[in-house]
């Protein structure tokens, strides 16, 4: 029944048509004819009431009892009796839903706007053909229809262009006549309100927004929704300032090639994608899996993955644990941020990342680790409802909700080869090889046979029609005989596919002249990749290049998947195998201890681009090292990639190989042993065992200073002290090299929230001027970080804004996302304080977009702090509260819980007082909890101190309020607090006239005096 019902449509969004299977139109004739048909594609399938069609055909002229009788038999006469039949009580048009485009429109509508689908809601909107129902609207039923699915139709195109907004398509043009056809419709209002303020038309958008609010005043006396006066506000604010165009990220690549050949199957691709959350592309290797799944990817991206498409390559994983860490590292995030210790994995980190996104991730050759793929898309798919999954694999990953796509060879079309996909493809490839090469009368009979022996798999093809350089299709297929019949009994149990793409890769090996063969094993080894350094017979290069078995990648050089396996077993047996991983493990370990040397120097970025490249292939010497238990060149490599890890973020890296190296049997060489016993305390200190790991960080410590020589590992050796309680004697140890010292004194300064006073400015100013000698971006960035809050203590705030503008600039040059979206904030928050709004909501909309690129949670609710104090500058009470209360949510269980906890009690307070809610405020303060009050530092607790003065002052007691910022005082280490995020209070200024000079000193003296604990207690204290 089903091939039936596609042989007629019905048109009713446009003047009434019938359509058959060659979309043709079918006539029929007659108003009441077509009212009839009308009426029923209305409700395709089900049947319709007899007195209802009646009724909607000749409405209150009623005819004669057999007229409805009569009409229907003259409708059949033409569309066929079996497509409209009777039922119990009425008629019924046999037609599927999908067959009328009223009703297939609504499906698309519906889930275009549940979904956010675009495609959805842009095939809705090319079904229509004009005003529906255009030459039916005489009759009732059609204009009451008309009028429903116009409303539906006006819903779809505000959703459609709403999307397109998102995703930065530029729909001022066509959304600007339809807000003027809906006036009054406040959605269609605040549209247009975004797309002029998108587009950096703000003045515009503003005098949008009144015409609307006076116009709704005038005719209606309502005032704007909700929604339409927050954008208002919001623009005003210039809190969401105009940016360019939203583009789509991704790290998708221009293919080099045409796409030849699957054209069906990308179309039934993308379909398949836009419909399943997990489809994965199984097929032989050399099939073109991975090429068909990254062409559907980069098809569909705009539609169903506007927040990026992102393509990870599974072959060069070694192992199943990094899985997840290259699936980070192919988007580019951070799983945690520079030395802070953090519960989260890669996979939780995964998960955070895309929450929110619709975003689409092409897992690429899975079968290399598919159990690992498989538990890791499970548990994304799980935890992201708008994250799709395409993978390619030889396998099925066998996860619920997976979508399998197999697909088979190549077609070849005996009658028309010329148009057979896998012959066009061969001809494409020779002719890219042998410009002159044409499908010929003389050569069409070799072609077809060489594609039919090589099965259609596109892989096979291409290396056959690469052959055409130096020979004729016809001696091609002759080869191809001698070869199979050569390997026809190397693996019978083998699918026989898989034997034709050995037989061609092994056919293509032979012609190898030794020179290339040794290069094509020594690239083997490499699975990032190698450059030309590693190269040294470029002939050899230009060769295999020629023959298809190397693309050039860049300036880089890689294999196929499938040529790497097969020529590493070749390399095997070749007996030259240990001799080519023993020189492959020296490379890597040079490279990266010069780069790990050049990562603290000025040469930090080109250092770590270089090691960025070559990162899959230090993993596998590293694996490789660990496997063959050879402790030395493990461990230097881990010390070298330790430091390169930390500034990528990298921490599964890190997690995983400090167990993996820390675990070798035999003895550690004396110039390692420092830095593993440092390690070892770290591991240590993070499993929760701080006291075990205190004393090994301290054994590591003394061996390295006790040591005569050279100690490898000195990031390890100077970061140490910072896993440490007591880090303020580090400084005394002058340990050599300028980086280091720089960290020591860093470390030190920052040392209990850099609560030291003029120690601890002097630390800093001594690890700025380390850092500074060498160039060295991020150690220089961090002390100019610490000595900014030094200098806003003081009251510096000129100098704090510049010394974050030039940290943020620093962060910003070494692509450290998550340090530079900090510095952002912080630096918004210097100018909020200083009065320059502006200035601090742009730099905000920095580091909003920095966090939002690391979507890691912990960075984001920084910026969502600064976000808070700017409100409260702004004088956005309100909203900076609803701010506070998340980022005090998002923080619950992280480092810096404590210290957030009791900003955000201070803050709170310090609204409550500014509305004039003296007792609320009181409460905040007295509220703090145990646990934060003892977790949070000297600098922390000085804005409570500060804010419980001012609370202390508004209740009369002027004494408490100066013996409080004593407290301060000495909480922050000595001196006044200059940070003005209490200015609008005037606190010091109006307890000094309340007292008068010298009892305002006495009492801030006795303040200042007390000890820590009893400077708290008198913080949380009611007032007296």
């Amino acid at each position: 029944m089903r091939c039936r019902l596609a042989l007629m449509r019905v048109l009713l969004l446009g003047p009434f048509a019938i359509r058959d299977d060659q979309d043709r139109p079918v006539d029929l004739s007659g108003a009441r004819l077509r009212a009839l048909v009308a009426r029923l594609a209305l409700e395709p399938g089900r049947e319709v009431p007899a007195d209802t069609l009646t009724d909607a055909v000749w409405e209150d002229r009623a005819p004669s009892a057999n007229a409805l009788q009569a009409l229907v038999s003259r409708v059949r006469r033409v569309i066929g009796a079996e497509r409209l039949l009777r039922g119990a009580v009425g008629y019924r048009l046999v037609l599927d839903p999908d067959d009328v485009d009223a009703p297939l429109f609504e499906r698309l509508a519906a889930t275009g706007r549940r979904d956010g689908d675009l495609t959805a809601l842009r095939e809705a909107e090319r079904l229509w053909r004009g005003p529906a129902m255009a030459d039916l609207l005489d009759l009732r039923f059609a204009r009451n229809e008309a009028v429903r699915l116009e409303r539906l139709r006006a819903e779809a195109a505000r959703e459609r262009l709403a999307l397109d907004l998102v995703t930065g398509g530029d729909v001022l043009a066509e959304l600007e006549p339809l807000a003027a056809a809906h006036p009054l419709d406040e959605r269609w209002q605040a549209l247009l309100v975004r797309a002029l303020h998108a587009t950096g038309r703000t003045a515009e958008a503003l005098d949008a927004y009144e015409r609307t609010r006076e116009r709704l005043a005038d005719e209606l006396g309502a005032d704007p929704s909700a929604e339409l006066a927050d954008l208002h506000l919001q623009i005003l604010r210039q809190s969401t300032a105009p940016a360019e165009r939203a583009k789509r990220r991704s790290n998708l690549k221009a293919q080099l090639t045409s796409f030849v050949g699957r054209e069906t199957d990308l179309d039934s691709l993308a379909r398949a994608v836009a419909s399943s959350r997990l489809v994965t592309v199984t097929g032989p290797g050399g099939a073109g899996k991975t090429r068909l799944a990254v062409e559907a990817a980069a098809r569909i991206a705009d539609d169903i993955a506007p927040h990026g498409v992102w393509l990870v390559e599974l072959a060069p994983v070694a192992d199943d644990a990094d899985v997840a860490p290259a699936v980070l590292r192919a988007i580019g995030a951070r799983e945690a941020g520079l030395l802070d210790p953090s519960a989260h994995d890669a996979a939780s980190r995964l998960a955070e990342y895309f929450a929110d996104q619709r975003a689409l991730l092409v897992l690429d050759n899975c079968e290399h680790r598919v159990e690992a793929a498989a538990s890791l898309t499970a548990a994304l798919l799980g935890a992201c409802p708008d994250l799709r999954v395409l993978a390619t694999s030889r396998e099925a990953l066998a996860i619920g909700g997976e979508r399998l796509y197999p697909i088979p060879p190549l077609r070849l079309d005996d009658d028309r080869p010329e148009r057979s996909p896998a012959v066009r493809l061969f001809c494409e490839r020779a002719a890219a090889v042998r410009p002159d090469f044409a499908l010929t009368a003389a050569n069409t009979e070799a072609v077809v046979e060489i594609c039919r022996r090589l099965d259609g798999l596109p892989l096979a093809v291409e290396l056959a029609a690469a052959r055409t350089r130096a020979l004729d299709p016809a001696r091609i297929a002759a080869r191809l005989d001698d070869r199979f019949a050569l390997l026809a009994g190397t693996d019978r149990a083998a699918p026989a596919r898989h034997r034709t793409l050995e037989a061609v890769i092994a056919w293509s090996w032979e012609l190898l002249t030794d020179a290339e063969r040794a290069l094509a094993m020594r690239v083997s080894l490499y699975p990032g990749g190698i450059g030309l350094d590693r190269i040294g017979d470029l002939g050899a290069l230009a060769g295999l290049v020629d023959k298809s078995l190397v693309d050039r990648d860049g300036e880089r050089y890689r294999m196929l998947e499938t040529i790497r396996s097969y020529a590493e077993a070749r390399l095997d047996e070749s007996g030259s195998a240990d001799a080519e991983r023993d020189a492959m493990a020296r490379y890597c370990l040079d490279l990266a201890e010069r780069c790990d040397e050049e990562l603290r120097a000025a040469t930090q970025i080109e250092a770590m681009a270089g090691l960025s490249v070559e990162h899959a292939n230090l993993l596998a010497a590293l694996q490789r090292s660990v496997a063959h238990g050879d402790t030395e060149t493990a461990l230097r490599l881990y010390m070298a990639l330790f430091w390169y890890w930390h500034l990528r973020g990298f921490q599964s890296e890190f997690r995983r190989w400090t167990t993996a190296v820390l675990s070798l049997p035999g003895e550690v060489p004396p110039a390692l042993r420092p830095a593993a016993k440092v390690l070892e305390g770290m591991g240590l200190s993070e499993s929760g065992d701080v006291d075990g790991g205190e004393a090994a960080i301290v054994e590591g410590l003394r061996l390295g200073r006790e040591f005569d020589g050279e100690v490898r590992g000195r990031a390890l050796l100077a970061l140490g002290p910072a896993f440490l309680a007591d880090t303020g004697t580090v400084a005394g140890h002058a340990p050599q090299g300028n980086w280091e010292r720089g960290i020591a004194y860093l470390v030190a300064a920052s040392a209990g929230g850099g609560e030291a006073g003029p120690e601890g400015v002097e630390r800093v100013e001594r690890a700025e001027a380390e850092f500074a000698a060498i160039g060295e971006r991020w150690g220089l960035a961090s002390a100019l970080r610490v000595r900014a809050e030094h200098w806003a203590r003081a009251g510096a705030r000129r100098a704090a804004e510049e010394g974050l503008e030039r940290a943020a600039r620093l962060f910003d040059e070494l692509g450290t996302a998550r340090d530079a979206a900090e510095t952002h904030a912080e630096l918004a928050v210097a100018y909020a304080r200083s009065g320059s709004l502006d200035k601090a909501w742009a730099s905000l909309e920095t580091a909003t977009d920095l966090a939002a690129s690391e979507r890691e949670p912990m960075t984001i609710s920084y910026v969502r702090s600064a976000r808070g104090q700017i409100l409260i500058a702004a004088g956005d009470h309100r909203t900076a509260l609803v701010e506070l209360e998340a980022v005090e949510l998002a923080l619950d269980g992280t480092v810096i819980e404590a210290r957030m906890r009791v900003w955000s009690s201070a803050f709170k307070a310090m609204i409550a007082l500014l509305e004039g809610q003296t007792a609320v405020a009181a409460r905040h303060i007295a509220g703090m909890r145990d646990r934060h009050v003892e977790g949070a530092a000297g600098p922390d607790l000085t804005v409570a101190a500060r804010i419980a003065a001012a609370i202390a002052l508004e209740g009369g007691d002027a004494r408490r309020a100066a013996e409080l910022l004593g407290a301060a005082s000495a909480l922050l280490g000595g001196g006044e607090d200059g940070r003005g995020y209490d200015a609008a209070l005037r606190t010091s200024e109006r307890t000094r006239e309340a007292l008068g000079d010298k009892a305002f000193e006495k009492a801030h003296a006795e303040g200042a005096a007390l000890g820590r604990d009893d400077a708290v207690d008198l913080i949380r204290s009611r007032q007296r």
